[in-house]
């Protein structure tokens, strides 16, 4: 039987419009579908199905459908009752599919999240810290770098970083203070996402909601893709080959564990990067827009565009130093009276120009 026939002989089921042959269809597609359902299951989980079956069975007997049919003989009602003991767990499966759909993705999520490191490291070589206060917790490693842990976070990392790279696993939010060493490069693995690094500062930040993992950049430059393991045999792993981002200052990227979709952008807040803080002061008398964002590109590290080749010659004056980087854009962009929005890792103004 197809799906959509499937559906509505369920539904003509719950009516008490089937006949016996169409009863005997559902109970006969059901007895199939339960048997591969439950295959791979082991007794906790089928015990734990089985409850739930029945929980659903007992609710739908005491549906108000099933008294329409009280002023039928009695032993019709009993037929009926044991008919639907029999068969209900058929109209109760497409519930506990759901359940299941449900328990399959999370079990899924569960298994990224605790990717063990151990496949990595000696045994016995794993440390793992869980800040359970309620402020931040800093954790220097072995290798001088510093985490900063966000309340309700864990980091799990080897007492010595051996061999040539330097891995840690990361369950929530922190930020990393990598130190330097191009010879051994630093991985941070959170879910599904990989953040490969030689030596900067960064976010790394989960959403349990959305099953969505974000990494900002403050200093340096990260390579960022998927943790794309392949199982081979029962206790082996390979690494196949993923496409990733390369991210540099107040750039970030999301990542969308249900699509696997990597979305890069600007970091809400952009800050100045610290070895280009050098000149930052900000007054311009009658100064061309195109040396005005070149000056902001090297401070903040982000490209800005312009839509127009006139909007170049438009001019500016003013103090903008002290303010944050989208407060100076307002202000130089409605002066001239022109806008700009963000567009993945740029920002674009937008204008007439001047003359």
């Amino acid at each position: 039987m197809s799906d959509r026939e499937i559906q509505e002989l369920l539904l003509r089921y719950r009516r008490g419009k089937c006949t016996e042959d169409e009863i005997m269809k559902i109970h006969l597609w059901y007895e199939s579908l339960n048997k591969d359902f439950t295959a791979s299951m082991d007794k906790d989980e089928k015990s734990s199905l089985e409850d739930k079956i029945f929980e659903k069975i007992s609710q739908d007997i005491n549906r108000p459908f099933l008294r329409i049919h009280a002023e039928e003989p009695v032993v019709h009602s009993v037929w009926w009752k044991s008919s639907f003991l029999k068969y209900g767990m058929a109209a109760a499966v497409i519930l506990l599919l759901g359940f299941s759909f449900l328990f399959k993705k999370n079990q899924e999520h569960a298994a990224m999240k605790s990717e063990s490191l151990v496949m990595h490291s000696q045994k016995g070589n794993l440390k793992s810290s869980l800040n359970s206060s309620t402020s931040i917790q800093r954790i220097r490693l072995e290798d001088n770098s510093l985490v900063t842990l966000a309340p309700g976070s864990r980091i799990s990392y080897p007492h010595v970083f051996s061999g040539d790279k330097r891995e840690v696993q990361l369950e929530g939010d922190a930020f990393f203070e990598i130190s330097k060493n191009p010879a051994k490069p630093f991985f941070v693995y959170s879910g599904k996402l990989v953040t490969k690094v030689l030596g900067t500062s960064f976010w790394v930040k989960t959403n349990k909601e959305s099953f969505t993992t974000e990494v900002e950049v403050l200093t340096g430059k990260v390579s960022v893709f998927e943790n794309g393991f392949i199982h081979i045999s029962h206790n082996k792993k390979a690494v196949k080959d993923t496409q990733g981002v390369v991210l540099t200052p107040n750039q970030r990227v999301s990542y969308d564990e249900e699509s696997g979709h990597l979305l890069t952008g600007i970091v809400e807040q952009p800050i100045l990067i610290p070895e280009n803080m050098t000149g930052a002061n900000m007054v311009f008398n009658d100064e061309a827009l195109l040396d005005i964002t070149t000056k902001l590109q090297k401070q903040y590290g982000i490209e800005i565009v312009f839509a127009n080749e006139l909007l170049e010659k438009c001019t500016f004056t003013g103090d903008i130093s002290e303010i944050p980087l989208y407060d100076k854009l307002d202000l130089i962009c409605k002066a001239n009276t022109a806008r700009y929005e963000i567009k993945g890792t740029r920002i674009l103004i937008t204008g007439n120009g001047c003359d």
